[in-house]
């Protein structure tokens, strides 16, 4: 892990008092603890759990028993100008301690969350799946897609699950490996390219029997839009409208759709950080918010956990640290779990410290002496009081 800090260029000679007046600027920001992300650390009380529907409190690190000064760590390295970090927010015991935004992008603004979205969309499987729309991730795929069904589809197809999709052990040919250089092999961008996502995905052949290899596949969770559509009688998005981002209170956002009108269940969500950082609460909280319960614990427990010895880095389009192989070597909590997505978008979920932390940016093959998953993570977690 790169623990390097990034300093700025120096002030150029421009006159005396000029001078003068930059050093003590600088110097006032030294005595604070506080650089160019002087905004970076909240100050306030702590006054007591609440649930963030209408909004986040903030207040000073200590009062949740975080340093201050550990934190300005993390906004170094977010900083680095070799990435291209948009907005970071750290939230300890339901509180922001730590926040802050860069370049043109401000607090409210809508960010992309690429893969992120994944984890979105296994939380609206869950939920109907406890609404009993869908009898549960045992449920044949061809259920939801008849034209499975035929006598001349591959037998393998009319072996794959829900759980399978969930899991990306579906076992259709699917090539996902190059998103920075050579994307002319890619099958995400093929698929952006049809008029029909979920068609492109149906007729992809058939390459490992389901539930005996992993590889990853946004077509297959391209496929569970159409199952949420066919089990809700609505577009994914609409049902998580309503089932998902209106009791959360999460109205800054969109969900885009293919040509053809269905949610994009493998991408797409546009929100702000604080309402990722809400999803990851809900998470945090064991599907509870308020006085009710969205999501089932059960389905949250068996989200962020490992569903068999096959996969044990990935559970329902949630991430886990061993999928670095090197997560060993940080002190990372073993039940943490995370929501990912290319260009460095990062949602971090840690039940044991109570934390959330949310980071997007527009980062293409940053080198990894300037950023690890990982290593941001640890950073945070060493601010923790102990």
């Amino acid at each position: 892990m790169n623990k390097n800090r990034f300093s700025r260029p120096g002030v150029k000679p421009f006159g005396f008092l000029a001078l003068f007046f930059v050093l003590l600027l600088l110097s006032c920001d030294v005595c604070s603890g506080q650089k160019e992300g002087r905004d970076f650390i909240a100050s306030g009380e702590y006054q007591g759990e609440y649930w963030p529907t209408d909004g986040w409190r903030s207040c000073a690190p200590e009062a949740v028993g975080m340093s201050a000064e550990k934190l300005r760590a993390v906004f170094e390295y977010s900083d680095n100008p070799n990435l291209n970090t948009q907005g970071v927010v750290i939230i300890k015991d339901g509180y922001i301690v730590a926040e802050a935004y860069w370049d043109d992008f401000r607090q409210n603004d809508r960010h992309e969350s690429q893969s992120i979205a994944k984890s979105f969309s296994s939380a609206l499987i869950g939920i109907a799946i406890d609404q009993g729309l869908i009898p549960g991730v045992d449920r044949y795929v061809y259920s939801y897609y008849p034209q499975w069904g035929a006598a001349d589809v591959a037998p393998q197809k009319k072996r794959m699950t829900i759980k399978h999709l969930l899991t990306m052990t579906g076992g259709l040919q699917w090539n996902e490996e190059d998103y920075y250089n050579d994307t002319s092999n890619n099958d995400v961008f093929r698929m952006a390219a049809r008029n029909d996502f979920i068609q492109y995905v149906l007729d992809k052949p058939v390459e490992n029997e389901p539930g005996t290899h992993w590889y990853y596949s946004s077509g297959e969770s391209m496929l569970l839009s159409g199952v949420l559509q066919q089990a809700t009688g609505m577009p994914a998005f609409r049902f998580g409208q309503t089932k998902l981002f209106e009791p959360l209170g999460i109205d800054n956002i969109s969900w885009g759709s293919d040509p053809g009108g269905r949610t994009i269940t493998a991408w797409g969500v546009k929100t702000t950080v604080r309402n990722f950082a809400k999803f990851g609460y809900l998470y945090l909280k064991q599907g509870h918010w308020e006085d009710r319960r969205i999501i089932s614990e059960s389905w949250v427990y068996e989200s962020t956990h490992p569903v068999n010895g096959l996969v044990n880095h990935y559970g329902y389009q949630w991430w886990f640290p061993s999928a670095y192989e090197e997560y060993k070597n940080f002190r990372i909590p073993e039940n943490t779990f995370m929501a990912l997505g290319i260009y460095l978008q990062r949602l971090y979920v840690v039940p044991e410290k109570n934390l959330v932390v949310v980071r997007v940016g527009n980062d293409a093959n940053v080198s990894a002496e300037d950023w690890h998953t990982l290593g941001f993570l640890q950073l945070v977690l060493d601010a923790v009081i102990e």
